[in-house]
């Protein structure tokens, strides 16, 4: 009988188009066949009786342990058996004739029995199997098929087979009809390979390589490669808050999280290939839309979201409901989205010294002119709009960093003008009585974006109003070297710790110059990667848990800045821009 999966047990195999999630047990429990955001035909994750799944039994099979082969997405786990070694390996073919999930499984010291169950649109229908031959099942109301080594079995919604006893063998689930099992070796040689010219792109050397070489690799799985767009995580409606209402879609491209996202892989070894597709990201999607700015998020293939949601009748992650498909922030006004694509571009153009896709870039700067004095929905996409200090403050920096490249004069007088009104602003209505700088204005509340100020360059961080900003910071929202984030409709004290503002923290003190709690802060963030080096979104210090969507490239990316960040200032480097 499966048993709940835990979110901090879970690997990820990526062909960057979609990907699946397993346990340590072999068990596949989440899988969108071709898109990381189409209908799931595997989904026990978030119910154990609704949903599809892919299990591999043995009678005393033991973990041992599970390793990528290189950076690839290529998962080999080792179990024993009676006390002998049994191997399984995952992929996804990659930039391969065929797609899907290929399956090899190592001699058998025993009877190994594989489960599968489909279950199409979240577990909501029941899949329709049709025997092609004794090896051979082909689902067809979802068009996929089944091929194995071995006979395949069917009984009611479940299909099986059996690698015997002293026996490899291998099984593959996809859309190709015929499937040969001797080309097997070939296509994950080939996937190898293209995993290698994915790993060649981006780089990093110094401290906490490994662990910043595995974030990179999760940034990668999470890319959809026809467009570049890299989506915030793999999954929908992992709670921040186990049994509440916290739950939330996160298979879309986030503006805000992309820019990030880019603006730490800027800091390191790149090609350059990332940075331009993000920049055609951002174009190509303003452009079917028909924008002059940005959404604050939008699908893999570029198109603009409606706020409905769906609301799935699952149990959910251990009885967290709603499930849902969908976000209802699509419609919000999230001015540090677009201040974060000016900084992001600003950074590349620098690093480059190349500008691309101006008139783009172009227009998100005159639209931040135009709108910077409305409210907004902030970082955290709260529903209440208010004048959010961070959302200035990226604003300010975004329209600085862009305006040494236009070469309009008075255009770029415009932009700077604009900046240093927003500076004002901030300093006359958006900090608290004791000199902090406040969650929006009007508030005597703080919260962990400030952190980022300093590795923008937006304010110096032993400046005075930073000072008493961390100090309120390490105050309220401290506890074991991790940070809460301040939320206006949620008490966070009942959520976990922010793992990506845990980062920012880490950045700040790098750059303020205390490299001992910079690296405390960063050692307790690893603390709440797996095995892998995954991370979710939060922690809970409580039990230990992982909680929200998985793999949080939000999170990923914050850590891989905070490292580089710490690697600079043990050489000197003072600023990240």
């Amino acid at each position: 009988m499966l048993k709940q999966h835990v979110i901090k047990d879970l690997a990820v195999i990526s062909d960057r188009r979609s990907c699946a999630l397993m346990d340590k047990e072999g068990t596949i429990c989440w899988y969108c066949p071709n898109r990381f955001d189409a209908e799931a035909v595997m989904s026990s994750l978030l119910d154990l009786e609704k949903g599809g799944y892919w299990t591999i039994n043995a009678e005393g099979k033991n973990f041992l342990q599970r390793q990528y082969q290189d950076r690839s997405s290529v998962l080999k786990t080792h179990y024993a058996i009676n006390g002998k070694g049994f191997t399984l390996t995952d992929f996804m073919p990659l930039n391969t004739k065929v797609s899907g999930i290929c399956r090899s499984f190592s001699k058998a010291p025993c009877d190994v029995e594989s489960n599968l169950r489909i279950a199409p649109n979240y577990g909501s229908k029941k899949a329709a199997y049709q025997k092609i031959r004794h090896n051979v099942i082909r689902i067809s109301d979802i068009g996929l098929y089944l091929h194995c080594s071995h006979p395949l079995n069917i009984q009611d919604d479940m299909i099986s087979f059996i690698i015997p006893r002293g026996e490899s063998g291998w099984a593959y689930l996809g859309s190709a009809e015929i499937f040969a099992g001797e080309e097997l070796p070939a296509y994950l040689e080939d996937t190898l390979k293209h995993w290698e010219e994915v790993e060649a792109l981006v780089n990093y050397h110094g401290p906490y390589e490994n662990e910043v070489r595995y974030s990179l690799r999760a940034l990668q799985q999470m890319v959809y490669e026809p467009t570049g767009g890299i989506i915030a995580a793999a999954t929908t409606s992992l709670p921040e808050v186990i049994g509440g209402a916290r739950n939330y879609d996160y298979r879309y491209v986030w503006m805000r999280d992309a820019a990030l996202i880019t603006s730490s892989l800027t800091q390191i070894i790149t090609t350059g290939e990332l940075e331009e597709k993000f920049i055609n990201f951002i174009s190509g999607a303003m452009e079917k839309n028909e924008e002059d700015h940005i959404s604050c998020f939008y699908s893999i293939d570029q198109q603009k979201l409606t706020a409905e949601t769906i609301i799935l009748p699952l149990k959910g992650y251990f009885d967290s409901q709603p499930v849902q498909i969908g976000n209802s922030a699509a419609t919000q006004y999230q001015l540090d989205a677009e201040a974060n694509v000016l900084i992001a571009c600003g950074l590349i153009y620098k690093k480059f010294n190349q500008v691309t896709h101006w008139d783009t870039v172009s227009k998100i700067a005159d639209f931040i002119c135009k709108n910077w004095q409305r409210k907004d929905n902030g970082i955290w996409e709260e529903e209440q709009v208010q004048h959010y200090t961070s959302s200035k403050a990226f604003a300010a920096r975004g329209l600085e960093l862009i305006a040494p490249y236009q070469t309009d004069p008075v255009k770029a007088a415009e932009w700077l003008r604009n900046a240093a009104l927003i500076r004002t602003f901030i300093e006359e209505h958006c900090k608290t009585a004791d000199g902090a700088y406040a969650v929006h204005a009007g508030s005597e509340d703080v919260d962990v974006t400030a952190a980022l100020f300093a590795p923008f360059g937006i304010y110096e961080a032993k400046s005075v109003a930073m000072v008493a900003t961390i100090t309120r910071i390490e105050r309220d929202y401290c506890e074991r070297n991790l940070y809460r984030r301040h939320l206006l409709e949620f008490d966070s004290s009942k959520e976990g710790a922010f793992l990506a503002g845990s980062c920012w923290i880490a950045h700040h003190y790098a750059l303020a110059g205390n490299l001992e709690k910079s690296k405390q802060i960063l050692d307790a963030v690893l603390g709440f990667s797996n095995d892998l080096g995954f991370f979710a979104e939060e922690a809970d210090l409580n039990t230990t848990q992982l909680l929200g969507n998985f793999p949080q490239t939000f999170v990923h990316s914050s850590f891989i800045c905070a490292a580089n960040g710490y690697k600079q200032a043990l050489s000197g480097f003072k600023s990240m821009v």
